[in-house]
């Protein structure tokens, strides 16, 4: 077969690197949405079964490089052990009367997600990835808002929500994402899973 000439577009991938949710998890927290929603503000939702917490974002990725990618991803899970984690709080950055993002936090997990992400960042700097400019903050992203409409409303909601937990799980893998846009909406798969032992 002849080598691909310099006009060849090259192939590439819009992936990421998650922390999925079990099926109930994400039947939970589309419950706490549904409450939310209530508000009819104007705001993207994320689909339930799209619920996951983002470790790194790689963007648009060349596919002779997912096997480096795939090394790094297993090194910074090796060690790192299963995590359990616990939803609690809603809340919007940067703040719920100016909401541009509507997210779940967590109460238990943080430091050792964030432990996680920081061998992760630290494995794909060494093949060449930007580290995040932004401190890591472990949470769920439920919508991004879109307009200023009923926006007070969402704020609202989101003082009024109930405190206790919503929901838990123990982590026990993280996976290499791919992510379709489309009309319709994100479309993520599975490329790769990597488990925290």
């Amino acid at each position: 077969m002849p080598d691909r000439s310099d006009s060849e577009p090259v192939s590439t991938v819009r992936a990421f690197i998650a922390a999925n949710l079990d099926p109930d998890l994400k039947a939970v927290l589309a419950k706490a949405q549904d409450r939310l929603k209530a508000a009819r503000a104007d705001v993207g939702w994320v689909r339930p079964e799209n619920l996951h917490l983002t470790l790194k974002f790689l963007g648009q990725v060349e596919r002779n490089r997912m096997s480096a990618i795939g090394e790094a991803i297993a090194a910074a899970a090796s060690g790192c052990g299963p995590i359990r984690l616990v939803f609690q709080g809603l809340g919007a950055f940067p703040r719920p009367r100016e909401a541009r993002i509507v997210w779940i936090g967590l109460s238990h997990g943080t430091e050792a997600l964030a432990a996680l992400q920081a061998r992760i960042e630290a494995g794909l700097e060494s093949i060449g990835f930007a580290r995040e400019a932004r401190p890591f903050t472990a949470h769920l992203t439920l919508g991004r808002v879109r307009g200023p409409a009923r926006r007070e409303q969402l704020a609202r909601a989101l003082a009024e929500a109930p405190a206790e937990a919503l929901g838990e799980m123990v982590l026990d893998r993280i996976e290499l994402m791919k992510s379709n846009l489309s009309a319709g909406g994100a479309r993520y798969s599975i490329l790769q899973s990597f488990p925290l032992v």
